[in-house]
Protein backbone atom coordinates (compact mmCIF):
# COMPACT_ATOMS: atom_id res chain seq x y z
CA UNK A 1 0.00 0.00 0.00
CA UNK A 2 1.07 3.39 -0.59
CA UNK A 3 1.99 4.12 3.08
CA UNK A 4 4.21 0.92 3.53
CA UNK A 5 6.51 2.59 0.43
CA UNK A 6 6.12 6.32 1.31
CA UNK A 7 6.30 7.31 5.13
CA UNK A 8 6.91 4.22 7.10
CA UNK A 9 8.31 6.70 9.48
CA UNK A 10 5.68 9.10 9.49
CA UNK A 11 3.21 5.73 10.13
CA UNK A 12 5.74 4.58 13.04
CA UNK A 13 5.65 8.26 14.65
CA UNK A 14 1.81 8.48 14.56
CA UNK A 15 1.64 5.33 16.30
CA UNK A 16 3.89 6.30 18.83
CA UNK A 17 1.59 9.33 19.63
CA UNK A 18 -1.74 7.28 19.81
CA UNK A 19 0.05 4.45 22.17
CA UNK A 20 1.33 7.65 23.94
CA UNK A 21 -1.79 9.78 23.85
CA UNK A 22 -3.65 6.65 25.14
CA UNK A 23 -1.18 5.70 28.08
CA UNK A 24 -1.58 9.42 29.34
CA UNK A 25 -5.48 8.70 29.02
CA UNK A 26 -5.35 5.97 31.02
CA UNK A 27 -2.80 6.97 33.22
CA UNK A 28 -5.37 9.77 34.73
CA UNK A 29 -7.13 7.24 37.11
CA UNK A 30 -4.10 5.50 38.72
CA UNK A 31 -4.71 7.30 42.03
CA UNK A 32 -7.42 6.72 41.98
CA UNK A 33 -10.04 4.93 44.42
CA UNK A 34 -10.36 0.94 44.39
CA UNK A 35 -13.29 -0.62 43.63
CA UNK A 36 -14.41 -4.30 45.92
CA UNK A 37 -12.88 -6.66 42.88
CA UNK A 38 -9.44 -4.64 42.56
CA UNK A 39 -9.21 -5.14 46.51
CA UNK A 40 -9.74 -9.03 45.79
CA UNK A 41 -6.79 -9.33 43.12
CA UNK A 42 -4.46 -7.33 45.20
CA UNK A 43 -4.78 -9.50 48.02
CA UNK A 44 -4.56 -12.47 45.74
CA UNK A 45 -0.97 -11.41 44.53
CA UNK A 46 0.01 -10.72 47.77
CA UNK A 47 -1.17 -14.49 49.32
CA UNK A 48 -0.01 -16.14 46.51
CA UNK A 49 3.14 -14.20 47.34
CA UNK A 50 3.48 -16.06 50.58
CA UNK A 51 3.34 -19.51 48.80
CA UNK A 52 -0.19 -20.53 49.31
CA UNK A 53 -1.95 -22.37 46.30
CA UNK A 54 -3.81 -21.09 43.27
CA UNK A 55 -7.50 -22.68 43.62
CA UNK A 56 -6.95 -25.32 46.56
CA UNK A 57 -6.01 -22.74 49.08
CA UNK A 58 -6.79 -19.62 47.34
CA UNK A 59 -9.84 -18.70 46.16
CA UNK A 60 -10.12 -18.26 42.30
CA UNK A 61 -12.77 -16.23 40.62
CA UNK A 62 -11.29 -15.76 37.17
CA UNK A 63 -8.97 -18.02 35.08
CA UNK A 64 -5.51 -19.15 36.43
CA UNK A 65 -3.40 -17.60 34.03
CA UNK A 66 -4.85 -14.28 35.64
CA UNK A 67 -3.56 -14.71 38.35
CA UNK A 68 0.07 -15.58 37.02
CA UNK A 69 -0.06 -12.65 34.74
CA UNK A 70 -0.91 -10.72 37.85
CA UNK A 71 2.07 -12.18 39.65
CA UNK A 72 3.90 -11.23 36.99
CA UNK A 73 2.50 -7.64 36.80
CA UNK A 74 3.19 -7.57 40.54
CA UNK A 75 7.26 -8.50 40.05
CA UNK A 76 7.34 -5.93 37.03
CA UNK A 77 5.68 -2.87 38.67
CA UNK A 78 5.23 -3.98 42.27
CA UNK A 79 2.51 -4.98 44.44
CA UNK A 80 0.36 -1.87 45.17
CA UNK A 81 -2.35 -0.41 43.92
CA UNK A 82 -0.58 2.19 41.55
CA UNK A 83 2.23 -0.82 40.76
CA UNK A 84 -0.37 -2.90 39.28
CA UNK A 85 -2.69 -0.44 37.82
CA UNK A 86 0.60 0.66 35.76
CA UNK A 87 0.93 -2.90 34.51
CA UNK A 88 -2.19 -2.61 33.35
CA UNK A 89 -2.00 0.22 31.22
CA UNK A 90 0.75 -1.57 30.29
CA UNK A 91 -0.95 -4.32 28.68
CA UNK A 92 -3.40 -1.94 27.29
CA UNK A 93 -0.78 -0.66 25.24
CA UNK A 94 0.15 -3.90 23.93
CA UNK A 95 -3.20 -4.20 23.03
CA UNK A 96 -3.00 -0.99 20.82
CA UNK A 97 -0.11 -2.26 19.51
CA UNK A 98 -1.40 -5.47 18.58
CA UNK A 99 -4.21 -4.42 16.95
CA UNK A 100 -2.28 -1.69 14.97
CA UNK A 101 -0.04 -5.32 13.98
CA UNK A 102 -3.30 -6.89 12.78
CA UNK A 103 -4.74 -4.49 11.10
CA UNK A 104 -1.21 -3.84 8.90
CA UNK A 105 -1.74 -7.54 8.37
CA UNK A 106 -5.33 -7.66 6.85
CA UNK A 107 -5.75 -4.07 5.38
CA UNK A 108 -2.27 -2.13 5.13
CA UNK A 109 -0.73 0.26 7.91
CA UNK A 110 -3.96 2.58 7.02
CA UNK A 111 -6.28 0.23 8.52
CA UNK A 112 -3.39 -0.76 11.68
CA UNK A 113 -3.28 3.32 12.68
CA UNK A 114 -7.02 3.23 12.47
CA UNK A 115 -7.28 -0.30 14.40
CA UNK A 116 -4.45 1.76 17.27
CA UNK A 117 -6.89 5.19 16.73
CA UNK A 118 -10.28 3.26 17.34
CA UNK A 119 -8.96 1.66 21.10
CA UNK A 120 -7.52 5.44 21.85
CA UNK A 121 -10.97 6.81 21.69
CA UNK A 122 -13.21 4.06 22.74
CA UNK A 123 -15.75 4.42 25.41
CA UNK A 124 -14.97 2.16 28.60
CA UNK A 125 -11.50 1.89 28.08
CA UNK A 126 -10.76 4.87 29.03
CA UNK A 127 -11.38 5.00 32.66
CA UNK A 128 -11.51 1.24 32.89
CA UNK A 129 -8.57 0.01 31.26
CA UNK A 130 -6.44 0.69 34.11
CA UNK A 131 -8.26 -0.84 36.28
CA UNK A 132 -7.28 -4.30 38.11
CA UNK A 133 -9.59 -7.17 36.06
CA UNK A 134 -9.48 -9.78 33.76
CA UNK A 135 -11.79 -8.98 30.85
CA UNK A 136 -8.94 -6.46 29.10
CA UNK A 137 -6.07 -8.96 29.30
CA UNK A 138 -8.08 -11.58 28.17
CA UNK A 139 -9.36 -9.69 25.13
CA UNK A 140 -5.36 -8.33 24.18
CA UNK A 141 -4.56 -12.02 24.24
CA UNK A 142 -7.45 -12.89 22.26
CA UNK A 143 -5.81 -10.04 19.39
CA UNK A 144 -3.02 -11.83 19.75
CA UNK A 145 -4.54 -14.71 18.93
CA UNK A 146 -5.87 -13.39 15.63
CA UNK A 147 -2.84 -11.28 14.35
CA UNK A 148 -1.12 -14.83 14.72
CA UNK A 149 -3.83 -16.09 12.59
CA UNK A 150 -3.51 -13.38 10.08
CA UNK A 151 0.07 -14.39 9.80
CA UNK A 152 -1.40 -18.13 9.52
CA UNK A 153 0.23 -19.32 12.62
CA UNK A 154 -2.12 -21.43 13.17
CA UNK A 155 -1.09 -23.63 16.07
CA UNK A 156 0.01 -20.72 18.03
CA UNK A 157 -2.91 -18.69 17.13
CA UNK A 158 -4.86 -22.04 18.99
CA UNK A 159 -3.01 -21.46 21.87
CA UNK A 160 -2.81 -17.76 22.20
CA UNK A 161 -6.67 -18.08 22.19
CA UNK A 162 -6.99 -20.90 24.98
CA UNK A 163 -4.34 -18.00 27.11
CA UNK A 164 -7.21 -15.83 26.53
CA UNK A 165 -9.61 -18.21 28.03
CA UNK A 166 -7.79 -19.30 30.58
CA UNK A 167 -7.49 -16.00 31.76
CA UNK A 168 -11.64 -14.93 31.10
CA UNK A 169 -13.68 -17.02 30.00
CA UNK A 170 -15.58 -14.53 28.09
CA UNK A 171 -12.61 -14.45 25.37
CA UNK A 172 -14.24 -17.50 23.72
CA UNK A 173 -16.43 -14.87 22.04
CA UNK A 174 -13.34 -14.55 19.45
CA UNK A 175 -13.47 -18.23 18.71
CA UNK A 176 -15.62 -17.79 16.06
CA UNK A 177 -13.36 -15.48 14.18
CA UNK A 178 -10.39 -17.77 14.40
CA UNK A 179 -12.53 -20.71 13.03
CA UNK A 180 -13.61 -18.96 10.34
CA UNK A 181 -9.90 -17.58 9.56
CA UNK A 182 -8.74 -21.14 9.83
CA UNK A 183 -12.02 -22.66 7.64
CA UNK A 184 -11.03 -20.32 4.78
CA UNK A 185 -7.57 -21.06 4.20
CA UNK A 186 -6.56 -24.74 2.33
CA UNK A 187 -6.46 -26.99 3.36
CA UNK A 188 -9.59 -26.61 5.52
CA UNK A 189 -9.65 -29.42 7.90
CA UNK A 190 -5.42 -28.75 8.55
CA UNK A 191 -6.03 -25.46 9.39
CA UNK A 192 -8.47 -26.37 11.78
CA UNK A 193 -6.90 -29.34 12.99
CA UNK A 194 -3.71 -26.84 13.59
CA UNK A 195 -5.91 -24.31 15.86
CA UNK A 196 -7.77 -27.11 17.81
CA UNK A 197 -4.28 -28.92 18.27
CA UNK A 198 -2.68 -25.62 19.92
CA UNK A 199 -5.69 -24.97 22.02
CA UNK A 200 -5.51 -28.40 23.32
CA UNK A 201 -1.97 -28.15 24.32
CA UNK A 202 -2.49 -24.82 25.68
CA UNK A 203 -5.10 -26.23 27.94
CA UNK A 204 -3.15 -29.39 28.41
CA UNK A 205 -0.34 -27.50 29.64
CA UNK A 206 -1.60 -25.61 32.40
CA UNK A 207 -3.70 -28.26 33.72
CA UNK A 208 -0.65 -30.22 34.12
CA UNK A 209 0.62 -27.20 35.82
CA UNK A 210 -1.93 -26.68 37.95
CA UNK A 211 -3.10 -30.49 38.01
CA UNK A 212 -3.53 -30.28 41.90
CA UNK A 213 -5.79 -27.14 42.19
CA UNK A 214 -8.13 -27.78 39.29
CA UNK A 215 -11.33 -28.64 41.48
CA UNK A 216 -10.49 -25.63 43.38
CA UNK A 217 -10.07 -23.44 39.79
CA UNK A 218 -13.21 -24.91 38.78
CA UNK A 219 -15.36 -24.21 41.75
CA UNK A 220 -13.94 -20.63 42.24
CA UNK A 221 -13.73 -19.71 37.90
CA UNK A 222 -16.89 -21.29 36.53
CA UNK A 223 -19.33 -23.14 39.68
CA UNK A 224 -19.36 -19.74 41.18
CA UNK A 225 -20.47 -17.59 38.35
CA UNK A 226 -22.93 -20.36 37.00
CA UNK A 227 -24.76 -20.30 40.69
CA UNK A 228 -24.07 -16.29 40.42
CA UNK A 229 -26.35 -15.98 37.30
CA UNK A 230 -29.44 -15.13 38.97
CA UNK A 231 -28.13 -12.41 40.81
CA UNK A 232 -28.82 -8.63 40.22
CA UNK A 233 -26.49 -6.61 38.09
CA UNK A 234 -26.11 -3.89 34.86
CA UNK A 235 -29.26 -4.07 32.42
CA UNK A 236 -27.61 -4.87 29.31
CA UNK A 237 -29.74 -2.84 27.00
CA UNK A 238 -28.92 -0.07 28.85
CA UNK A 239 -25.65 -0.60 28.89
CA UNK A 240 -24.94 -1.27 25.18
CA UNK A 241 -27.05 2.32 24.18
CA UNK A 242 -24.56 3.86 26.38
CA UNK A 243 -21.63 2.04 24.66
CA UNK A 244 -22.83 3.16 21.16
CA UNK A 245 -24.08 6.50 21.97
CA UNK A 246 -24.36 8.77 18.93
CA UNK A 247 -22.60 11.77 20.62
CA UNK A 248 -19.21 10.00 20.73
CA UNK A 249 -16.77 9.99 17.52
CA UNK A 250 -16.72 6.15 18.50
CA UNK A 251 -19.94 5.15 17.12
CA UNK A 252 -19.87 7.09 13.76
CA UNK A 253 -16.22 5.70 13.25
CA UNK A 254 -17.75 2.15 13.86
CA UNK A 255 -20.75 3.01 12.15
CA UNK A 256 -18.56 4.07 8.89
CA UNK A 257 -16.35 1.13 9.49
CA UNK A 258 -19.54 -0.88 9.35
CA UNK A 259 -20.42 0.53 5.78
CA UNK A 260 -17.20 0.62 4.24
CA UNK A 261 -16.93 -3.23 5.35
CA UNK A 262 -20.06 -3.94 3.33
CA UNK A 263 -18.07 -3.09 -0.11
CA UNK A 264 -14.50 -5.05 0.87
CA UNK A 265 -16.38 -7.48 2.99
CA UNK A 266 -14.16 -10.64 1.56
CA UNK A 267 -11.28 -9.17 3.79
CA UNK A 268 -13.06 -8.41 6.74
CA UNK A 269 -16.34 -9.97 7.25
CA UNK A 270 -14.86 -12.69 9.68
CA UNK A 271 -13.57 -10.07 12.28
CA UNK A 272 -17.08 -8.87 12.54
CA UNK A 273 -18.57 -12.04 13.66
CA UNK A 274 -16.35 -11.07 17.45
CA UNK A 275 -18.11 -7.98 17.31
CA UNK A 276 -21.76 -10.04 16.61
CA UNK A 277 -20.44 -12.67 19.18
CA UNK A 278 -18.99 -10.11 21.98
CA UNK A 279 -22.59 -8.09 22.01
CA UNK A 280 -24.33 -11.48 22.06
CA UNK A 281 -22.64 -12.57 24.96
CA UNK A 282 -23.07 -9.14 27.08
CA UNK A 283 -26.93 -9.44 26.14
CA UNK A 284 -26.96 -13.09 27.38
CA UNK A 285 -24.82 -12.91 30.77
CA UNK A 286 -26.02 -12.54 34.40
CA UNK A 287 -25.25 -10.56 36.51
CA UNK A 288 -23.65 -8.11 34.06
CA UNK A 289 -20.88 -6.17 35.44
CA UNK A 290 -19.58 -2.74 33.48
CA UNK A 291 -16.15 -4.49 33.11
CA UNK A 292 -17.39 -7.12 31.36
CA UNK A 293 -18.13 -4.23 28.68
CA UNK A 294 -14.00 -4.08 28.04
CA UNK A 295 -14.18 -6.55 25.20
CA UNK A 296 -16.32 -3.91 23.29
CA UNK A 297 -13.82 -1.44 22.57
CA UNK A 298 -11.42 -4.18 20.52
CA UNK A 299 -14.06 -6.28 19.40
CA UNK A 300 -15.78 -3.49 17.72
CA UNK A 301 -13.15 -1.20 16.82
CA UNK A 302 -10.75 -3.41 15.42
CA UNK A 303 -13.42 -4.74 12.51
CA UNK A 304 -14.21 -0.89 11.82
CA UNK A 305 -10.85 0.21 11.54
CA UNK A 306 -9.85 -2.67 9.08
CA UNK A 307 -13.28 -2.36 6.92
CA UNK A 308 -12.59 1.56 6.89
CA UNK A 309 -8.23 0.65 6.43
CA UNK A 310 -9.36 -1.98 3.10
CA UNK A 311 -11.65 0.85 2.01
CA UNK A 312 -9.09 3.51 2.25
CA UNK A 313 -6.94 0.93 -0.20
CA UNK A 314 -9.24 1.48 -2.60
CA UNK A 315 -9.31 5.10 -2.51
CA UNK A 316 -7.79 7.74 -5.43
CA UNK A 317 -4.19 9.06 -4.33
CA UNK A 318 -5.76 13.04 -4.20
CA UNK A 319 -8.16 11.72 -1.50
CA UNK A 320 -5.69 9.73 0.76
CA UNK A 321 -4.46 13.11 2.23
CA UNK A 322 -7.45 14.40 3.08
CA UNK A 323 -9.13 10.95 4.59
CA UNK A 324 -6.14 10.40 6.62
CA UNK A 325 -6.66 14.38 7.95
CA UNK A 326 -10.58 13.11 8.96
CA UNK A 327 -9.69 9.99 10.74
CA UNK A 328 -6.82 11.87 12.59
CA UNK A 329 -9.47 15.09 13.48
CA UNK A 330 -11.96 11.79 14.60
CA UNK A 331 -9.84 10.50 16.74
CA UNK A 332 -8.23 13.28 18.49
CA UNK A 333 -11.42 14.65 19.14
CA UNK A 334 -12.55 11.07 20.96
CA UNK A 335 -9.61 10.81 22.68
CA UNK A 336 -10.66 14.41 24.14
CA UNK A 337 -14.03 13.72 24.50
CA UNK A 338 -12.93 10.68 26.67
CA UNK A 339 -10.39 12.92 28.21
CA UNK A 340 -12.71 15.21 29.47
CA UNK A 341 -14.64 12.32 30.87
CA UNK A 342 -12.21 10.86 32.63
CA UNK A 343 -10.75 13.62 34.37
CA UNK A 344 -14.20 15.99 35.16
CA UNK A 345 -16.16 12.70 35.69
CA UNK A 346 -15.59 12.36 39.44
CA UNK A 347 -12.85 9.55 38.32
CA UNK A 348 -9.85 11.60 40.59
CA UNK A 349 -11.40 10.62 44.03
CA UNK A 350 -8.64 9.30 45.95
CA UNK A 351 -9.43 5.89 48.11
CA UNK A 352 -12.00 6.33 50.19
CA UNK A 353 -10.36 7.74 54.21
CA UNK A 354 -12.73 5.27 55.94
CA UNK A 355 -10.62 2.17 54.27
CA UNK A 356 -7.55 3.78 54.65
CA UNK A 357 -8.34 4.52 58.30
CA UNK A 358 -9.60 1.29 58.47
CA UNK A 359 -6.48 0.08 57.56
CA UNK A 360 -4.09 2.27 59.42
CA UNK A 361 -6.38 1.00 62.49
CA UNK A 362 -6.07 -3.07 61.47
CA UNK A 363 -2.53 -2.81 61.62
CA UNK A 364 -2.25 -1.29 64.69
CA UNK A 365 -4.24 -3.90 66.25
CA UNK A 366 -2.27 -6.69 65.16
CA UNK A 367 1.25 -7.30 64.40
CA UNK A 368 3.39 -8.04 60.89
CA UNK A 369 3.05 -11.94 59.73
CA UNK A 370 -0.41 -12.36 61.57
CA UNK A 371 -3.79 -13.64 59.79
CA UNK A 372 -6.60 -11.66 59.65
CA UNK A 373 -10.03 -11.82 57.96
CA UNK A 374 -11.85 -8.92 56.18
CA UNK A 375 -14.83 -8.45 54.26
CA UNK A 376 -13.29 -5.49 52.50
CA UNK A 377 -9.83 -7.05 50.77
CA UNK A 378 -8.37 -3.27 50.32
CA UNK A 379 -8.64 -2.77 54.24
CA UNK A 380 -6.44 -5.98 54.33
CA UNK A 381 -4.26 -5.30 52.06
CA UNK A 382 -3.13 -1.52 52.66
CA UNK A 383 -2.76 -3.22 56.55
CA UNK A 384 0.20 -5.31 54.97
CA UNK A 385 -1.81 -8.14 56.72
CA UNK A 386 -1.78 -11.51 55.19
CA UNK A 387 -5.42 -13.32 54.51
CA UNK A 388 -6.12 -17.32 54.44
CA UNK A 389 -6.39 -18.01 50.50
CA UNK A 390 -10.32 -18.41 50.86
CA UNK A 391 -10.51 -15.18 51.79
CA UNK A 392 -9.18 -13.08 49.46
CA UNK A 393 -12.71 -12.55 48.31
CA UNK A 394 -15.34 -12.24 50.52
CA UNK A 395 -18.75 -10.60 48.39
CA UNK A 396 -21.75 -11.56 49.23
CA UNK A 397 -22.23 -13.53 46.46
CA UNK A 398 -20.17 -16.10 48.29
CA UNK A 399 -22.22 -16.75 50.65
CA UNK A 400 -25.61 -16.85 48.02
CA UNK A 401 -23.66 -19.52 45.95
CA UNK A 402 -22.87 -21.27 48.92
CA UNK A 403 -18.80 -21.55 48.25
CA UNK A 404 -18.56 -19.19 51.46
CA UNK A 405 -20.36 -20.17 54.65
CA UNK A 406 -21.27 -18.83 58.04
CA UNK A 407 -19.56 -22.35 59.62
CA UNK A 408 -16.36 -21.69 57.63
CA UNK A 409 -15.90 -18.23 58.46
CA UNK A 410 -16.30 -19.04 62.45
CA UNK A 411 -13.68 -21.97 62.01
CA UNK A 412 -11.36 -20.38 60.16
CA UNK A 413 -11.99 -16.99 62.34
CA UNK A 414 -10.21 -19.19 65.35
CA UNK A 415 -6.70 -19.19 63.02
CA UNK A 416 -6.53 -15.45 62.79
CA UNK A 417 -5.56 -11.87 64.91
CA UNK A 418 -8.57 -9.94 63.88
CA UNK A 419 -11.69 -9.86 61.89
CA UNK A 420 -12.57 -6.57 59.96
CA UNK A 421 -16.71 -6.73 59.42
CA UNK A 422 -17.67 -3.15 57.11
CA UNK A 423 -19.36 -5.05 54.21
CA UNK A 424 -21.01 -8.60 53.50
CA UNK A 425 -20.07 -9.62 57.62
CA UNK A 426 -22.92 -6.87 58.53
CA UNK A 427 -25.94 -8.81 57.19
CA UNK A 428 -24.73 -11.84 58.89
CA UNK A 429 -25.87 -11.64 62.57
CA UNK A 430 -25.12 -15.49 63.62
CA UNK A 431 -21.05 -13.84 62.00
CA UNK A 432 -21.58 -10.95 64.32
CA UNK A 433 -22.32 -12.68 67.35
CA UNK A 434 -19.75 -14.98 66.91
CA UNK A 435 -17.19 -12.77 66.61
CA UNK A 436 -17.80 -10.49 69.64
CA UNK A 437 -18.09 -13.99 71.80
CA UNK A 438 -14.65 -14.77 70.36
CA UNK A 439 -12.55 -11.79 70.34
CA UNK A 440 -11.36 -10.01 73.19
CA UNK A 441 -11.74 -6.89 71.85
CA UNK A 442 -13.59 -4.61 69.33
CA UNK A 443 -13.42 -0.74 68.14
CA UNK A 444 -15.89 0.82 65.58
CA UNK A 445 -14.21 2.45 62.57
CA UNK A 446 -16.76 4.60 60.04
CA UNK A 447 -19.59 1.68 60.47
CA UNK A 448 -17.51 -0.97 60.49
CA UNK A 449 -15.70 -2.98 63.32
CA UNK A 450 -12.71 -4.55 64.33
CA UNK A 451 -12.73 -7.86 66.20
CA UNK A 452 -9.42 -8.47 67.96
CA UNK A 453 -7.31 -9.46 70.92
CA UNK A 454 -6.62 -12.95 72.64
CA UNK A 455 -10.11 -15.31 71.91
CA UNK A 456 -12.45 -14.98 75.22
CA UNK A 457 -12.91 -18.52 75.73
CA UNK A 458 -8.50 -18.98 76.17
CA UNK A 459 -8.92 -17.47 79.64
CA UNK A 460 -11.47 -20.45 80.39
Amino acid sequence: MRLESRAPLAAAAALTALIAAQVYLLTRAVHTKTVFDEGVYLLSIDVLGHGEALGREVFTSQGPLFYVLLRVIGFVFGVSVVGVRLGMVAIAAAGTLLAFLLGRRVSGTAGGLLCAGALVMAPKLSYLGAAIYADMPATVIAVAALYLAANRLWIFAGAALACATLVKVAALTAAPTLVVLAVLEQPRARRLAQVVVGYAAAVGVVALIFVRDLSGIWTGAVTYHLRGRNQIGLGARHELVGFFSTQTPFFWFAVAGLLASVVVWRRVWPYWLWAAATIWFITEYTPLRENQLLALPFAVGIPAGLGLGAFAARMPLRLVGPAAAVAGLVVAAGWGQQLHLVTGGGFFEPESPALVDAAAELAKVTRPGQLVISDQPIVAFLAHRQTPGQYVDTASLRFDTRTLSDAEVQRDTKRVAAVFAGRAFLTHDRLLAFFRQWFRHRTVVDGATIYYGSPLRSRR
